[in-house]
């Protein structure tokens, strides 16, 4: 992932967005007039919806062993731009309709992005790498996600159910998966040393992982107890990557990105933890809970273990020279404290601790601080 000589057309504005997203994600943790559901669309639909489909039309090429992608395909993150500042317009007040023709808006990105990929599927020499399956599967949660919330707009009163549904196929689905394919290949990328086991476990932990998905989004939805069930599975693949990120910490130390991106698998276990208790009572841990504890203890350090490791090779693309590595560790410092506080925090903000939030906000002022560094060194 990220390979030296891949060249795809929208690497600056991958970087762009996913730094985006971090500094999105510190201000949304604090106290702001927004109403909440305004908050979180402008994290999610905002930040992180176009970051991960500009971050694909990079990564696809390199999956597919095809040429650069095309710079039209920027329409897809461009319209889910649109439509998440118009659902998040929706849900602050100036744009009252938007929840009726957002969501559609949004699926037109997802389609015509999800018939990208399976153009490049046909065009691949041999078979590609089996991370490109899970972008695929990624991709169909984000139009269920979709497709639930617009089906709300037209029967208000399935609303409540549908919204959750959304929320978590949106969440543990479309993002989840993507962030789970993305790391099978990134973090043995992190400690440069190839993973010949990767391929097979990405074709064996599809399954699970995107069922879990699934039992998880119809639990939350329509009956809690399914998520327990969901959140087992969804933990078999987990659990295996999580001690993979393990084993590489033991071996390497704490190189570069490692502790963020080890810190990142650990939020998402908090998550599915507070997904299985929420199915066993549903008032322990209520479904919006999930957020501040995705948002802080999973996204962000994700987006800066990912941008430790990517954002050099976004910036400058070719033969890896002495400032890529000397980006990557300014990239990576504090990594290992951010990687440790983090999920912390994001749990903290889940159980209604009003400071933890801070700490978010100053993690992703730390990661824009090291990023204008790294932008400002011109030193070859």
């Amino acid at each position: 992932m990220g390979l030296p000589g891949a060249r795809p057309a929208p690497h600056r504005l991958v970087a762009a967005l996913a730094l985006a997203t971090a500094l999105v994600a510190g201000a949304a943790a604090l106290p702001h007039p927004l109403p909440a559901p305004a908050a979180w669309h402008l994290l999610f639909a905002v930040g992180a919806l176009p970051m991960i489909l500009a971050a694909m039309a990079y990564f696809v090429p390199v999956l597919t062993r095809t040429g650069a992608s095309p710079a039209a395909l920027l329409a897809a993150p461009a319209l889910a731009l649109a439509a998440g500042l118009a659902i998040a317009g929706h849900f602050a007040g100036p744009l009252p309709s938007a929840r009726t023709w957002a969501p559609w808006l949004a699926l037109a990105a997802a389609g015509g992005f999800a018939a990208w990929i399976a153009r490049r599927r046909r065009a691949c020499i041999g078979h590609p790498n089996p991370c490109l399956a899970w972008y695929a599967a990624a991709l169909g949660f984000l139009a269920l996600g979709l497709a639930a919330v617009a089906a709300s707009a037209l029967r208000p009163e399935w609303a409540a159910p549908l919204r959750r549904f959304h929320m978590h196929a949106n969440l543990l689905g479309f993002m989840g998966l993507t962030a789970l394919g993305t790391l099978q290949v990134l973090l043995p990328t992190v400690v440069r040393l190839p993973d010949p086991d990767a391929p097979a476990r990405l074709r064996r932990h599809l399954p699970p992982a995107a069922a879990g998905a699934t039992l998880v989004s119809l639990g939350a939805a329509f009956w809690p107890p399914l998520a327990v069930a969901g959140a087992l599975l969804y933990a078999w693949p987990w659990a295996v990557l999580l001690r993979t990120a393990s084993r590489l910490l033991r071996q390497h130390g704490h190189r570069n990105a490692l502790p963020l991106l080890a810190g990142a698998l650990a939020g998402l276990g908090l998550v599915l933890g507070q997904g299985a208790v929420h199915g066993v009572g549903a008032g322990l841990a209520p479904p919006r809970a999930s957020l501040p504890l995705f948002a802080i203890g999973f996204l962000l350090p994700l987006v800066s273990g990912a941008l430790g490791q990517l954002l050099p090779v976004w910036l400058r693309p070719g033969v890896q020279s002495a400032w890529h590595e000397r980006a990557r560790r300014r990239l990576a410092a504090g990594a290992t404290l951010r990687g440790l506080v983090l999920p912390l925090a994001g749990m903290a903000a889940a159980l209604g601790y009003g400071d933890a939030p801070w700490l978010a906000a100053l993690a992703a002022l730390w990661l824009a601080v090291l990023a204008a560094l790294t932008l400002a060194d011109r030193d070859p």
